[in-house]
């Protein structure tokens, strides 16, 4: 936050590829590539940093796969 304002940052963005028979949406989710959020510091603090960059680093070996 700055002030009263919620500052977000996109990590992750989702592509719509189209819809199923049901009317359901497909499609993937993609990283922005953004090696470290904004909240890297906040997610050290609570000792989430090393979870947080596996989940990193596993978005960007899957979007190299699907690219």
């Amino acid at each position: 936050m700055e002030g009263d304002v919620i500052i977000t940052q996109d990590i992750v963005l989702y592509d719509i590829l189209g819809e199923d028979a049901n009317k359901r949406l497909l499609g993937r989710h993609r990283s922005t590539g953004i090696g470290r959020p904004r909240f890297w510091e906040r997610a050290r603090y609570f000792g989430e940093e090393t979870r947080l960059a596996a989940a990193i680093d596993a978005m960007d070996v899957e979007t190299s796969r699907v690219a």
